[in-house]
Order: C-alpha cells, then sequence, then structure tokens
C-alpha cells in the first residue's frame, strides 16, 4: 500500500514537471512565443512587443527566432529599431540593436537566407559628419558573434528617397520612395538592378506607400493615403500577380480583416513562410502606433475567382 501511494506520488511529479516544461518552452501551437492569430486582426504580443509606446514595422527572421521593429527611442525623440529573440518558445525583453545610430531608423528588412538585414538609417553618410531626415538604405551582414558595422547601400536607389523595404524569397527588393510610389529593383550579380516603378495598377493613387511582398511573389500590399473632409484617411490595399507577370487592381482590405473603425492601417509585413501578417494601427490623435496580425488566410478572400 505505501509502495503505491509513493509510486502515485511519483507519477504526480514527473506529471507536473513535464507540464511546467511544456509551458516554459512554449506549446505546441507557439508561433513567435504567442498564440497564433485566426482571422480577425490581434494585438501582437502585447506587454512585450506592442507597449504603451509606439511600435510599427515588423521583419521576422526566416529562422522565426528573431523579431525586429520599430519603436520610440528611451528619449522619445526618434524612431530606432529594437529586437527580441525566441528562447524557450518565449520573446525576450526587446533592445535596440547594436548598429543604432543617434537619428531616425526603422524599417528593417531580412534577406532570404537572414544572413543580411538591410534597414532605413538618417546616420551621416561616408564623408559627411550630418544626419538626413529622409535617410538611406544600409545594411549590417550576420557574423558570429552579431552584426558587422553597417554599410551604404551603394545603389542609385538611395538616390529615391526609399522607405520601407520588403523582399522576396528571389532577393527582389520592394521599397516605397520619397515620391509617393513603390518600386522594386531585382538582385542579380551581387547588386540590384536599375529600379522600376510598379504599374498604375498599384501605383494608381496620388499617395501609395510601404509596399509587403509575399515570399513567393504572389501578392502585393500597400497602403493608400488620402484627404477627406480635412481629415487624412488611410487603409490597406492588395494587388496579386497573374501567370503572365501582370498586377491586378489592387483593392482595399478593411473588408477582409474586418475594419469597422476610422484608425489608419498601414505598414504590413508578411512572415517569411507566408503564414501571417503584421499590420500597423495608427491612431491620428494620438500618434501612436500598434502591430496587430492575423492569419494570411484571408488572402483567398481577397483573390479574384480567375485566380483561385
Amino acid at each position: 500500500m505505501k509502495f503505491e501511494i509513493a509510486h502515485i506520488g511519483i507519477l504526480f511529479f514527473i506529471v507536473i514537471f513535464s507540464f511546467n516544461c511544456s509551458k516554459e518552452k512554449g506549446s505546441p501551437d507557439s508561433y513567435l512565443g504567442q498564440k497564433p492569430p485566426g482571422k480577425n486582426l490581434e494585438v501582437f504580443a502585447p506587454g512585450i512587443i506592442t507597449t504603451e509606446k509606439s511600435e510599427s514595422a515588423v521583419a521576422v527572421s526566416p529562422d522565426l527566432k528573431e523579431v525586429y521593429f520599430i519603436r520610440k527611442s528611451p528619449k522619445e525623440a526618434d524612431n530606432r529599431i529594437w529586437y527580441s529573440r525566441v528562447e524557450n518558445g518565449k520573446l525576450t525583453n526587446p533592445q535596440i540593436v547594436p548598429f543604432s545610430y543617434d537619428c531616425i531608423e526603422g524599417y528593417p528588412c531580412f534577406t532570404p537566407d537572414g544572413e543580411r538585414l538591410y534597414y532605413v538609417s538618417g546616420r551621416p553618410v561616408p564623408g559627411q559628419d550630418t544626419t538626413s531626415y529622409w535617410g538611406n538604405i544600409w545594411f549590417v551582414d550576420r557574423e558570429k558573434d552579431g552584426w558587422s558595422e553597417p554599410e551604404l547601400l551603394d545603389s542609385h536607389i538611395n538616390g529615391l528617397s526609399p522607405h520601407f523595404m520588403t523582399m522576396d524569397n528571389k532577393g527582389t527588393l520592394y521599397f516605397g520612395s520619397g515620391l509617393r510610389s513603390v518600386y522594386y529593383a531585382k538582385w542579380s550579380d551581387g547588386k540590384f538592378s536599375e529600379a522600376v516603378r510598379l504599374p498604375d495598377e498599384i501605383n494608381y493613387f496620388e499617395s501609395v506607400s510601404h509596399p509587403a511582398i509575399a515570399p513567393d511573389g504572389s501578392y502585393l500590399m500597400v497602403d493608400v493615403y488620402w484627404t477627406e473632409n480635412d481629415r487624412v484617411e488611410g487603409s490597406l490595399f492588395m494587388s496579386f500577380k497573374t501567370p503572365d507577370g501582370f498586377w491586378t487592381k489592387a483593392v482595399d482590405m478593411r473588408d477582409a480583416l474586418e475594419i469597422k473603425d476610422s484608425y489608419i492601417w498601414c505598414s504590413a509585413t508578411v512572415t517569411p513562410d507566408g503564414k501571417y501578417i503584421f499590420v500597423e494601427r495608427f491612431i491620428q490623435e494620438e500618434t501612436k502606433s500598434d502591430i496587430f496580425w492575423v492569419s494570411a488566410k484571408i488572402i483567398e478572400e481577397l483573390k479574384p475567382d480567375e485566380l483561385k
């Protein structure tokens, strides 16, 4: 009898210990240390990534172990790039990236292999000592113990006042421009080709920005802004690539996202595996941004019948 009680006690201890270990490592359905969303928008990593500060522009590493994003600096003066790692199934406390400079920085973008990170920075270009407001594209390469020193992208692209970059699995770079249009540039022979403005099916509004390309290049999201009743309005729009290489006319995503408020939803990004979409909610009255995410399954609801 004593043996049976002791045996039951041991089994109980093993069950509790196993349960605690599974909690520590994260549940099997955990994604980036979080319970993944369905087809309704949900706040991403509340209290960790999304806080009372302003956060936006998520970039996830291809191995799904790192999350980079924009957050106001400790001085609350400028945007900086922050990052968090997934360790033991949980997101670590975010920190400012080690290659940060004391100026406006943001819009991180990983290459498909995760070995390089592009971003926009207003840091002084070589030969100068002043920062710039629009900034240029810089990059860091992954090293054994972190990231390399930042290097300025030697490309004509920086002459287009680029911001908010996104890259497909082939290494084609899509970016918004200070000209309020969206461009793309293919990667070939160790450099980017001449940038090409996307067709009017995407750039038909006067103010288009913040492109987000699907990893396989099958669709592209942009945000569009306009003025109505002396108030800036904005929304996400989506275009699909057809088998013959053309783009469908971009359509508003508010219905698919079930958005009924008057906030501006913008700056989307797609996870490297194409499973989830991150979206920024911008509250004009508070000049505050929050990060939401949603399952990419909503894409099917927007796809034209001829492409299904």
